[in-house]
């Protein structure tokens, strides 16, 4: 009981916390284990960071704000302190992916635009969320544009359809089979049907 007060007391000196009431307890006390934990992940933010809980928390929804991706401790920090926000982080997030995914299967550049117009474009305007949603989509596709594989992608669908090797030059038509021409041949052409 007497490591209950001093860690009541630490909670409402150090940090300005109020110690809450457990509800259908007998003295309205929040049992000790409780108070450690919450003491624990405090003493550890603010140790780790150097900063308050209120400068971590409004770092945190900066971070969130701008698009950037949180990292786990900072989900965590969301969940245990504003559930709100972090099923907000959490949609966030989810979108980043689903993003990540579809720009990783892009033949082209044009493409990957494509894919990221449309994903931006699927955000409602009534969407409470949308800035950051939005903010969150630019900063992936703007790490994808600066990643090796966006570099190593033609142009345009086209530039990547046609290609050489060896005696045979290769094309994809309309119906999407392959067309396989040997060099210097006018009009025979073998179709792969596969």
């Amino acid at each position: 009981m007497e490591m209950s007060a001093n860690i009541g007391r630490d909670r409402q000196g150090a940090g300005g916390w109020q110690q809450k009431a457990a509800s259908g307890k007998e003295g309205g006390q929040i049992p000790v284990n409780q108070q450690m934990l919450e003491w624990y992940y405090r003493m550890r933010e603010e140790g780790r960071r150097g900063e308050s809980k209120e400068e971590y928390a409004a770092r945190v929804y900066a971070k969130l704000q701008m698009g950037k991706e949180l990292t786990p401790d900072e989900l965590s920090f969301l969940a245990r302190t504003d559930p709100v926000m972090y099923q907000k982080a959490l949609r966030v997030q989810a979108m980043r992916k689903m993003l990540e995914n579809n720009l990783k299967s892009c033949k082209s550049k044009e493409e990957a635009q494509e894919v990221f117009s449309r994903a931006v474009s699927g955000i409602s305007d009534k969407d409470p969320d949308k800035g950051m949603l939005v903010a969150a989509l630019k900063d992936v596709y703007m790490e994808f544009t600066k990643s090796d594989a966006y570099k190593r992608l033609p142009e345009k669908k086209e530039d990547g359809k046609k290609g050489s090797q060896g005696g045979m030059e290769f094309d994809v038509d309309e119906s999407g089979y392959q067309v396989v021409f040997a060099k210097g041949s006018a009009g025979n052409a073998f179709v792969a049907k596969g």
